[in-house]
């Protein structure tokens, strides 16, 4: 399940966010956005370690990879970027309920 969401951090700045996520497991994270990191390589590589992290850690995850030296973030904060993706994850959890949901009989999915 994909979930993209757009996200305002204090101040009006907006975050692009698209979390994929299987069996509980993040398979990719991506975040864009009205922000800049330095250096760009470094907050490549932690969007990519958010690869294999379980979902109910994926804030902790990022806040911990974005907070790591020598990166830095102009415009949006680790912690900005931790509560997008908590909300970009939780949007893909209830998707993912409400569609295990309706294929369950009895409960408006087919049989």
């Amino acid at each position: 399940m994909t979930a993209r969401i757009d996200h305002k951090v204090p101040g009006g700045k907006l975050l692009r966010v698209e979390v994929e996520i299987e069996s509980g497991v993040v398979l990719r994270a991506l975040v864009h956005g009205d922000f800049f990191a330095h250096p760009e390589e470094g907050f490549e590589a932690a969007e990519a370690e958010l690869a294999g992290s379980p979902v109910d850690r994926l804030g902790e995850a990022a806040l911990s990879l974005f907070s790591r030296p020598p990166l830095r973030l102009f415009g949006a904060s680790p912690a900005d970027i931790a509560d997008a993706l908590r909300e970009a994850a939780a949007r893909a959890g209830a998707f993912m309920a409400l569609a295990a949901g309706s294929q369950e009989p009895g409960e408006g999915g087919r049989a």
